[in-house]
């Protein structure tokens, strides 16, 4: 059975469209009566007449903590959310997970770099200990950027 929009998920604007995308024009119309169906709810898998039996779920990860954001990070959210959405059009019950970091090691090599041109250190002369604190000390600074 394919899903056909009927009144309630027609929606009209009473003014002209943005120049550009604009997601504030967007969600203004759509939000509410999104959240009201609980499309952001896995649960919503239920309702869906051409329903099938399995799940599809899909990590989330954030961006290394390896400096300031850039359009790679963009472009991945991107590719998670078209492959969420489509799982979900395929009548799968969709979860996409937020999750930590994952990268450990880039953030371990973009720390090694700057205190290499900062200090003129390795990690290895700085000891595991010390490395560590400015692996943290990285971490909270840029990770609270991102």
């Amino acid at each position: 059975m394919k899903w056909t929009p009927n009144r309630e998920t027609r929606k009209t604007r009473p003014s002209p469209l943005p120049r550009s995308f604009s997601p504030r024009f967007v969600e203004a119309a759509w939000a509410a009566w999104w959240e009201k169906e609980g499309f952001f709810s896995p649960e919503y898998h239920d309702r869906i007449p051409h329903r099938v039996s399995t799940s599809f779920s899909l990590c989330l990860p954030p961006p290394n903590v390896t400096g300031t954001l850039h359009l790679g990070h963009a472009l991945t959210a991107a590719l998670q959310d078209a492959l969420a959405r489509w799982h979900r059009m395929q009548g799968h019950k969709v979860v996409w997970v937020p999750s930590r970091d994952h990268a450990g090691i880039a953030t371990q090599v973009v720390v090694e770099r700057h205190l290499t041109k900062e200090r003129g250190l390795s990690r290895h002369q700085l000891g595991r200990d010390a490395f560590l604190r400015e692996t943290r000390h990285w971490a909270d600074t840029k990770g609270g950027q991102i």
